[in-house]
């Protein structure tokens, strides 16, 4: 059984990856999220690399504000898309 340390909710938000340039101006879709990441739908040759660190915006989140400018480090990639966990989001 996989343990998490966040509970992950199944929602659909858009995000704007705004770094690195070459997916700048692109709306994504998150799969879910959590207080400590989330899973973003795209196709395989739009994920980034394991270790990469990106800048991107959330809108309406689950927690009521809209984020500008989180930083995330790619964690996973699938043929689904890429698990990216939050390095500066804090809601607490």
């Amino acid at each position: 059984m996989e343990k998490r340390s966040q509970e992950r909710l199944t929602v659909s938000l858009d995000v704007e990856i705004l770094d690195p340039p070459n997916l700048a101006n692109r709306i994504f879709v998150t799969r879910d999220i959590s207080k400590t990441g989330t899973f973003i739908l795209s196709g395989k040759n739009d994920c980034l690399p394991i270790g990469r660190v990106v800048s991107l915006k959330l809108s309406n989140t689950t927690w009521g504000s809209q984020l500008s400018n989180v930083s995330a480090r790619v964690v996973r990639v699938t043929n689904e898309g890429m698990g990216l966990r939050f390095l500066d989001f804090d809601i607490m």
